[in-house]
């Protein structure tokens, strides 16, 4: 029986992952490197510290982190002063069925609070989560599953009861060592039979995982 659910926020509540993605290239055009889509892959999902140490390790020092990110960070507040925070399909339905099923629900996003928070409030969910771990308050990031089990905590649900709902293969591979079932709804990154190990199940929206959550709860 799924007991509460715990959602990655970029990509999966909102169709961020696109525009942070559109950002980066355009730091990589204005700074004069490359950033490809399988560099992009290994970034997704992963705090500023871990990206941080993947840019070392690419450029060896000569692409300067914190300035590509102030870049993309612009990007995406401009993007979303001009056009609105696009929100992923069935957003604010599987939420407010989560709260008349009784079923608490919490993000947990490798995003700073600072920012995170802004766009919950922006879409109008903050009340419906009963909990919320962020990137600047845990110590190991996605893959390691400390940021899910801490949202399992906060919530007092065990996380072998607890749905994770996932894009990212950083944060599928956390959910699986974390002990919880694992839902890809996937977005840039596609689903691919090399990710079975860390999905236990594939969902094209949130919909879907809705009436997913719905059928497992049934059978219980």
């Amino acid at each position: 029986m799924i007991r509460a659910v715990l959602f990655d926020m970029d990509g999966v509540l909102f169709d961020t992952e696109r525009i942070m993605s559109d950002g980066w290239q355009e730091a990589a055009r204005q700074m004069g490197f490359v950033l490809t889509d399988a560099q992009m892959n290994q970034m997704r999902g992963g705090s500023k510290a871990r990206n941080e140490a993947l840019f070392q390790e690419w450029y060896q020092g000569k692409v300067n982190y914190e300035e590509g990110r102030k870049i993309r960070a612009r990007y995406q507040e401009e993007y979303v002063a001009l056009y609105s925070l696009p929100e992923k399909k069935g957003l604010h339905e599987i939420l407010g069925w989560l709260k008349r099923q009784g079923i608490p629900a919490a993000v947990a996003t490798s995003t700073a609070r600072e920012s995170a928070s802004r766009y919950w409030d922006l879409a109008g969910i903050t009340p419906c989560f009963s909990a919320s771990v962020c990137g600047d308050e845990v110590t190991r990031s996605k893959p390691d599953p400390e940021i899910f089990l801490e949202a399992a905590r906060k919530l007092s649900v065990p996380i072998t009861r607890c749905l994770v709902v996932e894009d990212s293969v950083n944060g599928l591979k956390a959910a699986k060592a974390a002990g919880a079932f694992s839902c890809m709804i996937p977005d840039l990154t596609p689903y691919t039979e090399e990710l079975a190990p860390f999905c236990d199940y594939v969902c094209d929206s949130l919909l879907d995982c809705m009436a997913l959550i719905e059928t497992l709860n049934r059978k219980r």
